[in-house]
């Protein structure tokens, strides 16, 4: 919230009156949580699963504990040799369960936009994770 703000009294000096004010600041609030969560959404998303894959493995087979890491650790791999577009609806709409137009509006593009990058994000990942039944599975999972 302090980093939208300090980034509105700053870009008030540009604003031109194409839109109101409301539009305006609303935008920037947009973008500045958009830029936070790029920053974020990696490292949490990583974080919340390795947790799970260590949740699993606790008392567990220790051989399926590394192969679940080797999985994530391929499944990351290939998320990250993806477009920064397609990475962004992917993580926004499969990781983080927002919804299309939560997630187009923090990208800024409309929703069949959002849908297009999140299918052919899917299909990338499916393509490039199809011998993993596991992961192939998981990004395989249903429209929101």
């Amino acid at each position: 919230m302090q980093e939208s703000m300090i980034e509105l009294v700053v870009a008030l000096e540009r604003f031109r009156g194409d839109s109101s004010v409301r539009t305006y600041a609303h935008r920037i609030v947009l973008r500045t949580t958009a830029r936070e969560l790029a920053k974020r959404r990696a490292t949490r998303a990583h974080i919340e699963l390795v947790a799970e894959i260590d949740r699993e493995g606790q008392g567990g087979d220790p051989e399926r504990a590394l192969s679940d890491r080797r999985a994530m650790t391929r499944f990351y791999e290939a998320l990250s040799a993806l477009s920064e577009k397609r990475r962004n609806a992917f993580v926004l709409c499969a990781i983080e369960k927002l919804a299309h137009d939560e997630a187009a509006a923090i990208e800024g593009v409309s929703v069949e936009t959002l849908r297009a990058r999140l299918k052919h994000a899917r299909a990338d990942l499916e393509r490039v994770l199809a011998d993993d039944p596991l992961l192939g599975t998981y990004v395989a999972g249903g429209e929101r």
